[in-house]
């Protein structure tokens, strides 16, 4: 079987941010969407390479070298063009036989956090620091921006375009920047690192669903910065969560490939290390004595991951939690949603019928769907089977990732057979 395919994805997620903060340390800020483009076209040539003549004994150096000779050619290129410009690049200085400072420089992990804190420069706003961080340091597309922050794609390409005409204008040089000097940007920095796990834990184009490597990148991205982090940053808090997350990734997909809802995954199958360590972090996160959005996440999680089975869930608690995550962010359609799900285990689904009915979303594709998904689900579990039937077929047109088809064609079939012994 061909697994080069995977293999080329796979060192995309683990290394692109790598690649990209390693050669904007060497070549310059400057020419960040020239970096962008060698980085990009290079797992392009991976793909097509590695097919062929199978993967390198050491693909990160391969990787590397390709990508900063792609770099160097379109440098050339560009400086030809404009030779009367004094901002390009020196041909002599860009020659391929140089010693090659990316490739040392990919061994530590500064570059990347230096490009983190350029991405999250002040000038910029936050939700701009976030789309450029995300794009640049994570290798997000636009699909992946537009579903992490609920926005239309166009207005997405926008905000990117802007964020980079800054970068142009006043550009940076990499290689001061310390860990140390992310601390001002943490709550951003967490931001960001949440939603790259969440990107890769229900994957918005991955086909598999859950995108591995990005969750574990985040993970290790965040401890980076745990030596830094002050009580309010929620640091320890947003580990916690990651690792109850990753713990439970054995048991969320069946060995044919679809998902498996929390209720039926064989929890024998969670890795008890990993969620040890996420009672670790989230103990540390307690005494710490900062009760935000991630401690209270970590908290619902850990719930969860303590339940040996589904019906022994304290739902009550859970629902609390949501209770005070609404407070936290009442214009979050996820978290209500989230809330109304947990309610209506705590108290049965009768209760939040009527509240379910009068829900009215963000506007986004991704929460229409949750919120179709939920009602026809809950609607089921009340007894409301046409109304079920309805929802289901609103959420089947609004799913975008066919693992969630799927399953609504299961809970859809399942629904009618309930009906049809009824």
């Amino acid at each position: 079987m061909d697994t080069s395919g995977q293999l080329a994805a796979h060192f995309f997620r683990e290394h692109s941010g790598r690649m990209v903060a390693s050669l904007a340390r060497v070549y310059g800020m400057a020419h960040l969407d020239t970096i962008l483009d060698a980085v990009q076209d290079t797992f392009e040539t991976a793909l097509t390479h590695w097919r062929y003549h199978g993967p390198p004994d050491h693909p990160r150096a391969w990787l590397s070298q390709v990508a900063r000779n792609k770099l160097i050619n379109a440098l050339k290129r560009d400086a030809r063009h404009s030779y009367a410009d004094e901002a390009a690049a020196p041909l002599h200085a860009l020659s391929t036989t140089d010693p090659d400072p990316a490739l040392a420089d990919e061994a530590s992990t500064d570059s990347q956090i230096q490009l983190l804190v350029v991405c999250c420069r002040p000038a910029l706003s936050e939700r701009d620091r976030i789309l450029l961080t995300l794009h640049i340091l994570c290798g997000f597309g636009i699909p992946e921006l537009a579903n992490a922050l609920q926005m239309n794609r166009e207005a997405v390409k926008k905000a990117l375009q802007r964020s980079k005409a800054l970068l142009r204008q006043k550009p940076l040089t990499l290689g001061q920047q310390s860990l140390a000097d992310v601390a001002p940007q943490l709550p951003t920095v967490c931001t960001i690192l949440y939603l790259m796990f969440n990107e890769g834990y229900k994957s918005t184009r991955n086909s598999k669903g859950i995108d591995v490597d990005l969750c574990y990148e985040a993970l290790r991205l965040t401890k980076l910065l745990h030596p830094v982090a002050p009580p309010e940053a929620e640091v320890d808090a947003l580990l916690a969560l990651m690792f109850f997350g990753v713990a439970r990734f054995p048991a969320r997909r069946a060995a044919y490939g679809d998902w498996i809802p929390l209720e039926e995954q064989e929890r024998a199958l969670w890795d008890r290390r990993l969620i040890a360590e996420g009672f670790h972090y989230l103990d540390q996160a307690q005494r710490r004595g900062h009760a935000g959005k991630y401690y209270l996440e970590a908290l619902i999680a850990s719930y969860h991951c303590a339940a040996p089975r589904f019906d022994a869930t304290d739902w009550g608690a859970i629902h609390r939690l949501y209770r005070l995550l609404e407070n936290m962010e009442p214009n979050s359609p996820l978290i209500r949603l989230n809330r109304l799900i947990a309610q209506s285990y705590a108290l049965g689904p009768l209760p939040v019928v009527s509240e379910l009915a009068a829900f009215k979303g963000d506007g986004s594709a991704g929460s229409a769907f949750l919120l179709a998904a939920t009602k026809a689900h809950v609607y089921q579990r009340a007894g409301y089977t046409a109304q079920a039937h309805a929802a289901y077929e609103e959420a089947l047109s609004l799913a975008q990732n066919p693992l969630d088809k799927q399953l609504i064609r299961k809970r859809m079939e399942a629904s009618k057979s309930a009906a049809t012994i009824r």
